[in-house]
């Protein structure tokens, strides 16, 4: 028993702790619904983790497939069908109503829960349009002028976000209007979608998420501190081919970490695991220290 907990060990905390959430938020919203929401993701997840270690050779893509049902999920059915918005707007929508649903949910669970055991992965194993710019990045980053993240600009830009979001609430509130909810949540998405791609064409892979997106920032000042992060389990077998780089989709330098023999702890990290998939040496897993 203590064996299989410590091969699965990953699977199984995540899929405990989305477990304990949805009992919790189930709870406090009185629906039971949330419980099963909550704990799907956490069934997807373990599935995504366990096959995974199975068969690591197809660990990235198990891991974009069940993003792509998780993503199609929320997106088809919560967001346009019962017309729930997770983005950053529906936060201040819903605090000027004096109402909590899934973007205030997200936040406290994917942002400031989570990062605490597994980093920003839900970026890489739930987020509907991560899901997307990671699909459509750029390979040819050689081609492009790469610019570093700013937190005064990343800040800068969900203080924007916050300010018009109350404007617009203090207009007319799409928390409290099913029509015009359901258009905002289409309109958001959308400019989201297109200010990534367009970023994406400009500067590199996934520009929207490493260079703006209000959620990463937030999630970015705990993730640092998780208790599982790539590390270096055979880094004197490092041949310095620097794949792990070419194929971060956050564009880390995840070379320079190995040769120090050092966990990844950059902010920015995603744990999508493509740094361990593409290293023929296995030099990486995601483990605690």
């Amino acid at each position: 028993m203590k064996k299989f907990y410590y091969i699965y060990k990953v699977p199984i905390i995540s899929a405990l702790l989305f477990i304990i959430i949805g009992i919790f938020v189930g709870l406090f919203k009185s629906n039971i619904l949330y419980f099963y929401l909550f704990s799907g993701i956490g069934l997807a997840d373990y599935l995504t983790r366990f096959l995974t270690i199975r068969l690591p050779k197809y660990r990235h893509y198990f891991r974009l497939i069940v993003q792509f049902f998780v993503a199609l999920f929320f997106v088809a059915w919560l967001a346009m069908v019962i017309g729930v918005n997770f983005q950053f707007s529906e936060i201040f929508f819903d605090a000027y109503a004096g109402i909590i649903t899934g973007a205030l949910i997200q936040l406290v669970v994917a942002r400031l829960v989570l990062p605490f055991i597994l980093g920003n992965s839900f970026c890489s194993h739930a987020c509907w349009t991560g899901f997307i710019f990671e699909m459509l990045r750029r390979k040819d980053t050689k081609e492009v002028k790469i610019y570093k993240r700013s937190e005064f600009l990343a800040w800068t830009y969900m203080l924007i976000l916050a300010v018009f979001s109350i404007t617009i609430a203090s207009i007319n509130n799409p928390a409290t209007d099913e029509g015009l909810r359901k258009i905002w949540i289409l309109a958001d998405n959308l400019f989201i979608i297109l200010l990534g791609l367009v970023l994406t064409t400009a500067v590199g892979s996934r520009a929207y998420c490493r260079l703006l997106c209000p959620f990463i920032t937030i999630s970015s000042v705990i993730a640092p501190f998780s208790l599982f992060k790539i590390t270096p389990v055979n880094a004197i077998s490092c041949n310095n081919c620097k794949r792990c780089n070419d194929v971060c989709p956050m564009l880390i330098d995840v070379n320079s970490y190995v040769l120090k023999n050092n966990q990844i702890k950059d902010k920015m990290c995603l744990q999508c695991e493509r740094c361990v998939s593409v290293c023929k040496k296995n030099v990486l897993e995601l483990k605690n220290k």
